[in-house]
């Protein structure tokens, strides 16, 4: 029998065992209005076809569905699909969700306008990886984009940015929870180490944004067409 890592049992106990826990600890708060912020980023027209990667609870999959997008969204917990599923139905908005990892999408070549995965490339074992992935699934011209850590997370300058925002002890607990996991995982980038990454993967027309008082990177890349 396999013996499970540190990092394994952190995201069994997040995303499965208290799948609910995590899905209403995103829901409100300060990460939901970075998730907000981050659609701004993105600022996708009506009728884009996006693909949300380890979508989790789906509330940024549902935020981009409700602003005219159309949306498929993929993560390997089952627990979390069903509150994304549940969720969405309730809202009236359609989703497409599918169960699948991040490191093999099931989808084909150049399906989608826009891919993102939003605290997703600082969790997993190999980002490259799964940037060449979304990638894959990106048409010629579309967009990649991602929301992680930047090096300077750590739950001594979460804490000094919650007391300059004035976050209560609720909201200030969820991002010291967040700070605590880029610690754990430690991949938490520069700026250089993430331009590697992306070009890496061969994104080109990079756009890195370092947002709640340089904590966090928002991303947007685009894949070259093919040349003749």
């Amino acid at each position: 029998m396999a013996f499970l890592s540190r990092q394994d049992w952190l995201k069994r106990l997040l995303f499965e065992v208290a799948a609910g826990w995590y899905a209403r600890k995103l829901a409100t708060g300060p990460e939901a209005d970075l998730r907000r912020e981050f659609a701004d980023f993105l600022s996708p027209a009506p009728g884009v076809a996006a693909l949300d990667v380890g979508c989790g609870p789906g509330h940024l999959a549902r935020l981009l569905a409700a602003r005219g997008c159309r949306v498929a969204a993929v993560d390997r917990s089952w627990r979390l699909l069903r509150f994304a599923c549940r969720l969405a139905a309730a809202e009236g908005l359609a989703v497409e969700f599918r169960r699948g990892s991040a490191e093999r999408l099931p989808f084909a070549d150049g399906s989608f306008d826009l891919t993102l995965a939003t605290t997703v490339i600082y969790f997993v074992r190999d980002a490259g990886a799964v940037l060449r992935e979304m990638v894959r699934v990106t048409r010629p011209g579309g967009v990649v984009a991602t929301l992680d850590p930047a090096a300077a997370m750590n739950v001594a300058s979460v804490r000094a940015c919650c007391a300059r925002r004035g976050f209560d002890r609720t909201d200030s607990r969820k991002l010291l929870i967040w700070a605590r996991a880029a610690e754990s995982f430690n991949q938490r980038f520069t700026e250089p180490e993430l331009r590697g990454l992306l070009e890496g993967a061969g994104l080109a027309q990079l756009h890195l944004e370092r947002r709640m008082d340089g904590l966090v990177w928002f991303t947007k890349a685009v894949k070259p067409s093919a040349t003749p």
